[in-house]
């Protein structure tokens, strides 16, 4: 099984980032992905989707993301042509956009790659006519940029492709989750965390939120984004409180009571963990820039 990496794609190190139409006459063999997700769109036809052990079949308008560390490949192909685009995840989704609000955005991006690699799960999101129109109106955009990468290339790609995250999340339907697809569920919580991180949370209530025991719910929230609800809730307000570090001169006891934390010593402890400063230190190296 071969191993790829972005590297063998693309030509500019510092944008980890690739864009192009894939048409197979002949099965695409098993490979993984080491280092980067892959958004697909079928654009034409149909065909069998390969995940691990488990096969799927695929046609005109759907779509998926395959995280790294994952196999795939396809075979039985008629009339097959796809968009791919590999992006490494956290070159493009660590800022605080407000996208990472939307359940959508977590279900595609993070909880259906990580069902597709761990069970029998298959994607969930087909476009409609119209979607479908718009988001190849897009790509095809996305993919005369890359290729003739004129000034301001990466910048205008960059926004694109947050543009077409947009608009997949907000097509994706979770409002009909069945019973096998039920830790979908967890894109309710998330979505929640995102919206309110700043207000106190009750591990207990995100957890009721997904139809889950707190148990069950601590351990697929951790295996899915790789760290502990308390945590990720923490990370999110320490990044929150580099924002007001930054851009305002509020106090650090304002600021730690802005982000959520009760008590500025814990959170000037919790943010020295994190960035290797104390928030002073980190408020005068933004200032000395």
């Amino acid at each position: 099984m071969n191993s790829m990496y972005l590297h063998y794609f693309i030509n500019n190190k510092d944008f980890p980032f690739y864009v192009n139409y894939g048409e197979h006459d002949d099965d695409l063999e098993m490979h993984t992905h080491m280092d980067f997700s892959e958004l697909t769109i079928v654009l034409s036809g149909t065909a069998v989707h390969m995940v691990d052990s488990e096969e799927y079949f695929i046609k005109k308008g759907d779509v998926f993301v395959i995280n790294k560390n994952t196999s795939h490949g396809y075979k039985q192909l008629n009339d097959f042509k796809i968009c791919n685009i590999m992006f490494q995840f956290d070159a493009f989704f660590q800022l605080e956009y407000d996208i990472k609000k939307s359940a959508g955005f977590h279900a595609l991006f993070v909880i259906e790659p990580y069902l597709i690699k761990e069970q029998n799960f298959q994607s969930r999101l087909q476009l409609s006519l119209t979607n479908f129109n718009m988001v190849q109106t897009l790509i095809t955009g996305m993919i005369e940029e890359y290729l003739t990468q004129r000034i301001g290339y990466t910048t205008l790609l960059h926004g694109k492709f947050l543009e077409l995250a947009v608009i997949l999340s907000r097509n994706y339907n979770i409002s009909d989750i069945s019973e096998k697809d039920k830790a979908l569920n967890i894109t309710k919580p998330i979505s929640y965390i995102e919206s309110n991180f700043t207000s106190p949370i009750s591990i207990d209530d995100l957890a009721k939120q997904a139809c889950m025991s707190t148990r069950h719910f601590i351990r697929i929230f951790t295996e899915t984004y790789q760290t502990t609800p308390l945590k990720y809730i923490t990370i999110l307000r320490l990044q929150y409180a580099c924002t007001l570090l930054k851009t305002t001169s509020k106090s650090i006891t304002e600021i730690a009571l802005d982000c959520g934390f009760n008590d500025s010593n814990y959170f000037s402890k919790q943010f020295k963990s994190m960035y290797f400063c104390t928030p002073q230190q980190f408020r005068k190296k933004g200032l000395s820039h």
